[in-house]
């Protein structure tokens, strides 16, 4: 009535003990055909993970606007819970979702809605999620859907942690801002940093970011008109027990500003190709903790690195891996020793399998192979790896790592030279790119928008 929801049909739950973490009941099976867990028909017991199966019923039911069962099918399509199961296993979701759902849904928010709705279906009942995992992702997916179009996170660098929630601090350029200065309070760290942009010759002053202490010198970089950041670096260093960025610099398509702070040796750099910065985010207490960017790509991507060799050896050497519309990345394949000889990637589309491999020299075939296998709506979200001289006195990658939305894949190769990183959102992966020869020699990464 007037379009609100009713839940009924309580018999079981109100039998069954209160607030007791591991709960079960044996009786003889009941329930409404369609939601009913098939392990509870098969055993006779019922558990919460029971109740998590069939709220992962309800959630298809929304994403595709049909009844858990009809009754005038005899095959597959009479259960919903079978149906979704096939087409996601096959990656083939877009066929059975409501096209207005696929229309209205930002790709990220749809992708992770899914793929909490298949998490519930799964067979083995240990493999199911709780209810505050449920809800925990439910939200980061009506995040993903509020979130602002057309804007990808990437980072951050600095403390993997902290404890106190309230230090985060953000500065995002609003539509028709400019970037024209950057205020840096550093010493033996970064400890503030001050935006400054402006709109039809009037400046706006973010909040101090940091700085509840002082350094010992306060920097500007001031930005001509057509000056861009294309890229920042810096190190990370301790102080007072803690993690810190100790110095930045930022680089323009006219020159470098800084480095401003104190360097250590462990550094991180972030460049990137067809993208623009709108901002940056982190964390911050006494000095700047962990920093992170906002891109907007200038096209359908932004091309984010190379980290390992900048220039080719010769013009046959590039290689890349984009990634098109419903085109999943099923697997990598490695093959490595002291360094990453070689990359295979696998993809799938609708069923139909494609193989893909980055440029190589026939003579380093031989060592060890490693596959990475990537489940259902198991996503890339970021990359790291060491980066060292080769045999031939070349830079080339010398290990590399896969983190995802579920797990870390790797390392593989050799673990020795500088270290890279780089992260961002979940679901803008859209590919790889590179140089190799004789080995891996570069390695970027392909990041679209969650739209």
């Amino acid at each position: 009535m007037n379009w609100e929801a009713k839940i009924s049909d309580f018999g079981l739950s109100k039998i069954g003990p209160l607030n007791v973490e591991f709960t079960f009941l044996v009786t003889s099976a009941c329930g409404t055909f369609g939601y009913v867990d098939r392990q509870y028909v098969r055993t006779g017991i019922l558990t919460k993970e029971s109740d998590v199966y069939s709220f992962g019923v309800v959630l298809f039911e929304i994403l595709c606007r049909r009844l858990a069962l009809i009754e005038k099918y005899q095959d597959d399509r009479r259960f919903l819970s079978s149906l979704a199961h096939v087409y996601c296993e096959d990656n083939r979701l877009d066929e059975i979702i409501d096209p207005n759902l696929m229309n209205q849904m930002k790709v990220g928010s749809l992708n992770l809605f899914s793929m909490v709705a298949y998490q519930c279906l799964r067979e083995n009942r240990s493999e199911r999620p709780t209810m505050g995992w449920i809800v925990e992702n439910l939200e980061k997916a009506l995040e993903l859907q509020d979130s602002s179009k057309g804007i990808i996170r990437v980072g951050t660098w600095g403390r993997t942690r902290s404890e106190e929630p309230q230090n985060k601090w953000s500065f995002k350029l609003e539509k028709g801002l400019n970037l024209v200065k950057i205020t840096i309070d550093h010493g033996d760290g970064i400890y503030s940093l001050m935006f400054t942009s402006e709109s039809k010759d009037v400046l706006h002053d973010s909040d101090k970011c940091g700085g509840l202490a002082g350094g010992e010198t306060v920097s500007e970089v001031i930005f001509d008109g057509d000056e861009e950041i294309v890229g920042i670096n810096g190190t990370i260093g301790a102080r007072d027990g803690l993690t810190i960025i100790s110095s930045l610099s930022f680089q323009t398509n006219k020159r470098t500003h800084g480095p401003f702070g104190r360097a250590t040796e462990t550094d991180f750099s972030i460049p990137w190709e067809k993208g623009l910065i709108v901002g940056f985010y982190g964390l911050a207490g006494y000095y700047i903790d962990i920093i992170g960017i906002y891109v907007k790509p200038n096209e359908e991507v932004v091309k984010v690195g190379t980290w390992g060799r900048i220039l080719p050896g010769s013009p046959i050497n590039f290689w890349d891996l984009q990634l098109q519309n419903n085109q999943h990345l099923k697997k990598i394949t490695i093959n490595h020793g002291d360094n990453i000889n070689f990359l295979i990637f696998t993809t799938t589309y609708r069923s139909l399998i494609h193989t893909k491999w980055t440029e190589i020299d026939q003579w380093n075939l031989y060592e060890t192979v490693s596959e990475v296998i990537f489940g259902y709506n198991e996503e890339i979200n970021s990359i790291s790896g060491t980066i060292a001289l080769s045999r031939n006195g070349y830079r080339v990658i010398k290990s590399m790592s896969f983190g995802t939305n579920k797990k870390t894949h790797g390392p593989y190769g050799n673990i020795r030279g500088e270290h890279f990183t780089v992260s961002f959102d979940d679901g803008s992966f859209a590919g790889f790119y590179g140089l190799a020869g004789g080995y891996l020699d570069s390695i970027g990464v392909y990041l679209k928008t969650i739209v």
